[in-house]
């Protein structure tokens, strides 16, 4: 049957070759939708090798096409073609994940071809395909380090955050879907079906954490089960339905009938309550086989186990604990408290996205105390936890923490490491100052596309980052030391030149200029107008403004102010009609212009 399939797919193919491999998807939907499943199923198979050799443009039709080609597998019977055709596609997943960027976005896709084909082995009578495909889901659905634990000896699935303890096969049940909590205020959720005479029986357990649930009396919590109760005329349909296992808890059931296509269905939800968290079980079945479906209810709930309360926070929730480090974090000269407190709370992290915010604090305290090879690994276990959950979605304390990361990583000799932290540092920011910018593979500079000027992502102590359009600058994380870059500004007079940046250091920086002292300057240059670059370098006399009522410049690390400058000094390089400048506050030790000259130096303008 697979040769005919073969065959049918290459004729199919050889007719189609023209058309994109959307209008063959649509065609096979048409097809499947007729009812002709047999040419439905060679159909979808073209639209999905079609779609892979289209690439971006074909993603869709390699997707659906190759859902449809195993749900249509599946309709006809043919239940080991269906599994080995997701194994196939899942395979072809794999290896082009292998091939791109890592991810962390889950695998809907994956997820749900996997559970046909558990449903398809399981119709085959392959208990041990069952078995090993959903150790298979299990690792697509990938959950956080330590919270769930797969024992397919036994064989469950535990839920070791919430001391839940779930079957994985039991009878003709079978766990076909798995979505592990991505959060704490969110909900993990598993499925269970099984074929009966007149149609599906499914049991979908829901399991949430809920840290409001404290402030309740026992009253509140029931009004709050009550809200599950069903419609009354079911009341004595739902009686007869077993209990929840849970002696002691808190625990209600309802349900509701409705006509879906002709059929009579029946929908009932058990709600159990257990310290802070809830468990829910929706469970759907033809009328006709309610007798089947209530025996297989009480097979499936007598395995369930649940022990303990297991609070996820101890004197305090973390949310209140999350609020007093933000606030403290947000002050200047506040992180210090932040980090103490971060420390204290990281017993009550236990998702990612915690995990990475508490060890991003703490690690970054760790830093700023001088105590590095501390911040190491603390800022390691945040990044790991960030790349599980894919970053920051707020953005700001994933960058902080490759930040400081590759800075570390710099200081202590671990270059290669260092740039790769960098890199991704860079790569976070979303800025209008790439554009016409790149960072081609393999280096460690950003490069202009037009003028092939390059800016080096790290000099001595200093670290580039992206400011607006062509605007750049270079700081020290350890010291919060920033020199300012500009790039693409149009050439123009030097009194013109002058009075622009009298006027920049007036308005924006709050200084009053001085004297002027223009010295030679040399730069690197690189690109094919590489000889008609010309540079030279501006030092003004700067002092503070009195009588200025602007706010004063603050150490954000310190709280304290800066001190004030005791001059500018501005790189100014002229190549045909395009001007770059390189502006730095010099201090009265001098080390600022010393590094601010090395710089200027390690640029390619």
């Amino acid at each position: 049957m697979a040769l005919v399939l073969s065959l049918c797919s290459t004729a199919w193919a050889a007719q189609s070759k023209q058309e994109t491999s959307y209008i063959l998807l649509l065609k096979a939907q048409g097809l499947e939708r007729e009812q002709s499943l047999a040419e439905a199923a060679v159909a979808a198979r073209v639209a999905m090798e079609a779609g892979r050799k289209e690439g971006v443009n074909g993603i869709r039709a390699m997707l659906e096409g190759g859902t449809l080609l195993v749900n249509v597998l599946f309709k006809q019977g043919k239940y080991a073609e269906a599994r080995a055709a997701a194994e196939e596609q899942l395979a072809y997943q794999a290896a082009s994940a292998a091939q791109a960027p890592a991810s962390s976005i889950r695998d809907y896709h994956g997820v749900g071809l996997l559970g046909v084909a558990i449903e398809a082995s399981m119709l085959a009578g392959e208990r041990a395909q069952v078995t090993r495909l959903q150790e298979k889901l299990f690792t697509l659905a990938n959950p956080y380090a330590g919270l769930w634990r797969l024992a397919p000896d036994e064989p469950r699935l535990r839920y070791e955050l919430a001391g839940l303890a779930l079957p994985l096969l039991v009878g003709q049940w079978k766990l076909t879907q798995f979505e592990p909590a991505a959060k704490r205020d969110a909900s993990a959720r598993v499925r269970y079906t099984q074929a009966l005479a007149n149609g599906p029986l499914s049991a979908e357990i829901t399991v949430y954490y809920d840290e409001t649930q404290r402030a309740r009396d026992a009253t509140q919590r029931r009004e709050v089960l009550n809200r599950y109760h069903g419609t009354p005329d079911n009341q004595a349909r739902v009686s007869a339905m077993p209990d929840l296992p849970f002696d002691g808890l808190m625990s209600t059931k309802g349900g509701a009938q409705w006509e879906d296509e002709g059929e009579a269905v029946f929908k009932g939800i058990w709600t159990a309550l257990n310290g802070d968290w809830r468990l829910q079980a929706t469970v759907e079945f033809n009328v006709q086989d309610e007798a089947r479906a209530r025996e297989q209810l009480g097979t499936l709930f007598a395995t369930l186990r649940w022990q303990g309360e297991h609070p996820l926070f101890r004197e305090r929730t973390l949310a209140e604990q999350d609020r007093e480090i933000d606030r403290l974090w947000a002050m200047p000269g506040g992180w210090r408290e932040a980090g103490e407190l971060a420390e204290q709370a990281l017993p009550d992290g236990f998702f990612a996205l915690e995990v990475a915010r508490l060890n991003t604090v703490v690690g970054v305290s760790q830093y700023r105390r001088g105590a590095l090879e501390d911040a190491r690994r603390s800022l390691e276990r945040a990044l790991s936890a960030w790349r599980y959950n894919g970053g920051d979605p707020d953005g700001g304390l994933y960058q902080t923490a490759l930040d400081h990361a590759a800075d570390i990583a710099y200081r202590q000799g671990r270059n290669r490491e260092a740039v790769a932290l960098n890199r991704a540092f860079l790569e976070w920011q979303y800025s209008d100052a790439l554009w016409g910018w790149q960072m081609p593979e393999g280096t460690d500079a950003l490069v202009n596309r037009a003028t092939g000027m390059q800016l080096p992502m790290r000099v001595g102590t200093y670290r580039l980052s992206y400011g607006a359009a062509n605007r750049f600058y270079y700081e020290n994380v350890q010291t919060g030391g920033q020199l300012g870059l500009s790039a693409g500004l149009k050439v123009s007079a030097d009194d013109e030149l002058e009075s622009t940046l009298r006027r920049f250091m007036a308005d924006t920086l709050h200084l009053q200029a001085g004297r002027l002292r223009k010295a030679t300057f040399v730069p690197q240059s690189t690109g094919p107008e590489a000889a008609s670059a010309v540079g030279r370098k501006w030092l003004f006399e700067v002092t503070g403004r009195t009588g200025d009522d602007t706010e004063a410049d603050v150490d954000p690390l310190t709280g304290a102010q800066r001190p004030t400058p005791t001059g500018m000094a501005f790189w100014v390089v002229d190549r045909q009609d395009q001007r770059a400048l390189l502006r730095a506050p010099l201090l009265r030790t001098g080390q600022t212009e010393a590094e601010a000259s090395r710089i200027a130096q390690a640029l390619s303008w």
